[in-house]
């Protein structure tokens, strides 16, 4: 699978003029507070934009004035109407996609992102061969890269993982897992509630330690009659989205750490883990 045989998908719903990032900011959603002068959405659209830049990408975004006038200076993108959760709005994308379309998922608050790694998150989940995929970041890697940061961290008896909002739906029989996905997400800050989804003994397993990552995928797979994959990401960044103040600030450093690095000779997204 090469990234020209891949449909993409964006999240960028809002959650409402309460959300205190974007009142802070002064725009309609979170996903267009600027982070490092650009909007997080667009840097998004951009890393995406370069995987294909010919190929409009599903945008799920609310229908607002600053919502468009922002997306007139990025890569050409395709409204979907948001649904009532991000499960919902992927399936409401999906089927504005052929349904033999392989399909990117992204959020639009994933503002480190960059075609480089997105390139090698795709690469990685080829390999794997499976139906969907799920990327993943080693958690004291992100720990270590992000001190500072919170993330919610999974717990499993080879390693900690954090999760990185990467999703790669590859087959069509992937697309099913899409329809379990609601049940997930309600549950995506208490993972014994997910691992309890895969059956008792799988959830007994994992609170004693002795559930391994490829184990709870391979459980999942069984249960959902698809092939669901992980692929561990080789950069800490892939967990940070920006939920936060505290997240908008700590990637405004990253930005300016790689601002530096550059000017120093050095690649933004190459800085030494």
């Amino acid at each position: 699978m090469s990234s020209g045989t891949l449909a993409i998908v964006v999240l960028a719903g809002d959650r409402g003029p309460g959300d205190p990032l974007a009142a802070a900011a002064g725009v309609p959603g979170k996903v267009l507070v600027p982070v490092a002068g650009r909007a997080m959405l667009l840097r998004v659209l951009d890393a995406a934009a370069g995987l294909d830049a010919e190929r409009p990408i599903r945008v799920v975004r609310p229908d607002h004035d600053a919502y468009e006038a922002e997306l007139a200076g990025g890569p050409e993108t395709r409204r979907i109407a948001p649904a009532a959760g991000p499960a919902a709005g992927v399936s409401a994308a999906m089927a504005d996609i052929e349904a033999d379309r392989a399909v990117l998922i992204l959020t639009g608050d994933h503002p480190l992102l960059t075609t480089d790694r997105l390139r090698r998150f795709i690469a990685q989940a080829a390999d794997t061969g499976a139906d969907a995929v799920v990327g993943l970041a080693d958690a004291d890697a992100v720990q270590a890269r992000f001190p500072e940061g919170r993330r919610t961290r999974y717990r499993f008896a080879d390693r900690r993982v954090c999760g990185t909002n990467l999703f790669l739906v590859r087959t069509t029989a992937g697309r099913r897992l899409i329809a379990q996905w609601q049940a997930f997400e309600r549950d995506r800050k208490r993972p014994w509630r997910i691992i309890r989804r895969l059956g008792v003994l799988d959830l007994v397993r994992y609170l004693l330690g002795r559930l391994s990552v490829d184990g709870a995928f391979a459980a999942l797979s069984k249960r959902l009659g698809v092939v669901a994959a992980p692929v561990l990401v080789d950069w800490p960044e892939a967990a940070v989205d920006v939920d936060t103040p505290d997240d908008l600030a700590l990637v405004e450093r990253v930005f300016a750490d790689e601002a530096a690095g550059a000017l120093g000779g050095r690649a933004p997204g190459d800085e030494p883990r």
